[in-house]
């Protein structure tokens, strides 16, 4: 079974502009993404197992994702408005039978829990993800199958934000994830905001070269002892109140009080 790896991203952010393409430490906050899954995976990249792909919106911006080539990663390019239907798209391509799903705002998410996820889909699970670690450190997959047969129906709407919607119903498997020591509830490793760039170059700042190889633990160990969540706590409320509104506005709920921008 070949699994890709999929860093969804687009450079038409209206928050952040280009903000995978920002960078910490003479990096692009994608390349840092990048480089820890090549890090954690490289048997399987090597052995023709695995394929890591930008899987990004077909519009004239997003070619520049292009210079990632460099470092193993391929670029598709695929529908505009509908992310599992690019997933999709993206996996028929490529030859592949299932997929670990990773959001390029995670520019941290866990290797870890990619690892558990992995593991699920070569059991032949449908649907698996993680929870336990904090927001954006999460991941989850799901096989190709699976994803075909949960977007009947689906393949005309906008899914871009909150769309696990339209896996409701179908059976999933969480693999739990802890960490040692009490995790602040709004620590988020997610960029959006300014606040959100700051934050991660504060911490890949910090880790400089190790950052490729820091495991969760150290991560958030560092983030908590140098009380960094303090940094986006400001936004917190409005991430939230944000993602509430875009998600209900695509899945066409009633949205009261909200405004996303």
């Amino acid at each position: 079974m070949k699994i890709g790896y999929f860093l969804t991203a687009r450079l038409g952010s209206s928050r952040l502009p280009r903000k995978h393409l920002l960078e910490a430490k003479g990096r692009a906050l994608l390349e840092v993404l990048a480089g820890r899954i090549l890090h954690a995976f490289g048997t399987e990249f090597r052995g023709g197992r695995a394929s890591l792909v930008i899987v990004t919106s077909d519009e004239p911006e997003n070619r520049e994702f292009e210079c990632f080539a460099t470092l193993g990663a391929k670029v598709f390019y695929g529908s505009k408005r509908n992310i599992p239907l690019r997933h999709l798209q993206a996996a028929q391509a490529l030859g592949l039978a299932a997929i670990v799903a990773v959001d390029g705002d995670d520019v941290l998410c866990s290797t870890e829990a990619m690892r558990a996820v992995c593991a699920g889909l070569l059991r032949g699970e449908d649907y698996t993800n993680t929870a336990g670690l904090p927001l954006g450190m999460n991941a989850f997959g799901y096989n190709v199958g699976f994803l075909r047969r949960s977007l009947r129906g689906n393949e005309q709407k906008t899914l871009e934000t909150g769309w696990g919607y339209i896996f409701d119903g179908a059976k999933r498997v969480t693999n739990p994830m802890k960490l040692r020591g009490e995790i602040p509830e709004n620590l988020r490793f997610t960029v959006d905001y300014p606040e959100d760039y700051a934050f991660f170059c504060a911490i890949i700042e910090y880790f400089g070269e190790r950052i490729y190889s820091a495991s969760d633990q150290e991560i958030v160990d560092y983030v908590v002892a140098e009380h960094l969540s303090k940094i986006t706590a400001p936004i917190a409320e409005k991430y939230w109140r944000d993602f509430r509104a875009v998600r209900d506005r695509e899945s066409g709920r009633t949205v009261i009080g909200t405004n996303a921008n």
